[in-house]
């Protein structure tokens, strides 16, 4: 369709317009001036040219990969310990989302829950090659706690620990942070859609 329109179109133009009397009356134009004008190779109408170059640029922005982040994490379980979700909102650092998850985790207390949130995040993060992270969550503890201003002394909670932390060494430069739960509402949404899915 796109061919037979240029080709309506160049014999148009051919038709229409004197091209070997603009060419002889304005030395300044070129035959290569006029086809690129009109997106039409006079010489071979029934081949046009493409009417745009190609976009260079495209796999440049295909190969461009996001390396630092913001992510929001919240586990919520609905009778601590009872049904256990998990949310993870993942954005660039301008905060434009990149990926939303969420999971079931079966039956468990909410701080197992954060943890195993934080787990999810964290692997996520080195799965994108992630540079620099600034990680989000309302829970106190769990943030005191990779902050080193409290030690983790419940069993069940050390190898999730251990587990966090070989990955968090993974990512070059991260940070964790406590924020209030409203400023948390998208992981807390998605820790409760975790709970929801497996009802």
């Amino acid at each position: 369709m796109e061919n037979i329109l240029y080709r309506e179109l160049g014999s148009f133009i051919i038709k229409y317009l004197d091209i070997e009397r603009l060419l002889r009356e304005n030395p300044s134009v070129t035959r290569e001036m006029i086809d690129a004008f009109l997106h039409v190779n006079f010489n071979t109408p029934e081949k046009p040219v493409a009417p745009y170059p190609p976009d260079t640029h495209i796999s440049k922005r295909k190969e461009e990969t996001c390396t630092e982040f913001i992510i929001h994490t919240d586990g919520a379980s609905r009778g601590n310990p009872g049904k256990a979700g998990i949310g993870v909102a993942i954005y660039d650092k301008n905060y434009r989302p990149v990926d939303e998850l969420c999971k079931f985790i079966g039956e468990s207390t909410n701080n197992v829950a954060e943890y195993q949130a934080m787990i999810l995040a964290a692997q996520k993060a080195v799965d994108y090659h992630a540079k620099k992270v600034t990680f989000k969550t309302d829970s106190e503890l769990l943030v005191r706690q990779l902050n080193g201003i409290y030690r983790v002394r419940n069993p069940g909670i050390v190898s999730l620990y251990t587990e966090l932390v070989t990955l968090l060494n993974k990512i070059p430069a991260w940070k964790i942070q406590h924020v209030p739960r409203e400023e948390n509402a998208c992981a807390d949404a998605l820790a409760n859609k975790g709970i929801d899915d497996a009802s």
